[in-house]
């Protein structure tokens, strides 16, 4: 997987280069009433999918940033404060872009299918800070890549979905990586379960965007979600509820400005490439854990790690890649 992702960097950068040396060459056409700065026009010239891929990668860093400032804030602040945190400032970040175009554009027909996402992603999250404070950070985001699998899962009796033989043979494989990433044999952590359902929550969260009219812009669904939770969590929050200084606040300020960052980011980089030549940026996350989790934690990922890492990602990475192959075989069709 990590080959692919060096062919296609490898293949990008040098159209990046040409692409710059190209547009920083010639001036803007005679007569305009304001120069396009150099960046604007490079960024402007690049492929849509190189365009994308710059969005999940800035996405992916994001998030795993939030993972990091949760995991050192876990010890002294309960997971119930730090949700808290994390969907206010976040709202505080929505909502000026959500009412951009005006009011009418937080109407909504489908406020209960909100509340059922808010619900969904209130498990996760909740579920999320406490693994994440008890488990390498590696560790973690690998337990992250198995949401695809519970998809596959859950597409038979919410979706209708049956899948191929080759979708649940991966599917299979990539438990046996969660199994292996438990460290069998080893002392059994809580968290490790914990962590799962945290990816089983977000599995939920996409299934019911899934099954959201696409009229309900993303905007909107941001905005309710983060709205709900924010009042959902207020009173669990006050009840074990921690004053924090001015660098704790900071701290607990930046999960809420990462989570809405890497929100954003995949929600631009989805729409600007194709989701089967973005993907395998995404796994990118797992080397932005390792590194982060050395420098900041002292982690080292043993050799169970990297198996069941293996193990997760090749399988989620075969799903999209043949899923993609069907729908592209269909289309033809």
């Amino acid at each position: 997987m990590f080959k692919v992702i060096a062919k296609i960097v490898r293949a990008v950068i040098p159209a990046v280069r040409d692409q710059a040396r190209r547009l920083l060459r010639h001036p803007a056409p005679h007569g305009e009433a304001m120069p396009v700065a150099p960046w604007r026009r490079l960024w402007a010239g690049l492929a849509p999918n190189t365009r994308g891929a710059c969005w999940i990668l800035v996405g992916a860093l994001s998030f795993v940033l939030m993972l990091a400032v949760s995991k050192s804030m876990g010890k002294r602040y309960d997971p119930l404060q730090m949700t808290f945190f994390r969907c206010a400032i976040s709202l505080a970040f929505v909502f000026p872009i959500a009412i951009a175009g005006g009011l009418a554009n937080l109407r909504t027909r489908h406020l209960k299918m909100h509340v059922v996402r808010a619900l969904f992603g209130l498990s996760a999250w909740l579920a999320a800070f406490y693994a994440v404070s008890r488990l390498p950070l590696a560790d973690f985001t690998t337990m992250s890549f198995s949401m695809p699998l519970f998809i596959t899962l859950l597409a038979v009796p919410v979706l209708g979905e049956r899948g191929s033989w080759q979708r649940w043979l991966a599917t299979l494989v990539g438990f046996v990586g969660v199994v292996v990433t438990a460290r069998p044999g080893g002392e059994f952590q809580l968290a490790t379960l914990v962590a799962l359902a945290s990816a089983f929550a977000g599995a939920c969260v996409l299934l019911v965007v899934k099954k959201t009219p696409m009229s309900e812009a993303p905007a909107s669904m941001l905005f309710y979600s983060n709205l709900i939770l924010t009042v959902v969590m207020l009173l669990p929050a006050l009840a074990v509820w921690r004053s924090p200084d001015l660098f704790d606040l900071l701290m607990l300020a930046l999960i809420g400005f990462f989570g809405i960052v890497a929100q954003v980011s995949y929600i631009f980089g989805m729409r600007k490439g194709d989701a089967s030549a973005l993907a395998p940026f995404d796994y990118v996350r797992l080397i932005y854990a390792g590194l982060i989790g050395f420098v900041l934690f002292a982690e080292v990922p043993d050799l169970w790690s990297v198996l069941g890492a293996a193990c997760i990602i090749g399988s989620t990475f075969y799903i999209g890649r043949h899923e993609d192959q069907l729908a592209r075989e269909v289309s033809v069709r």
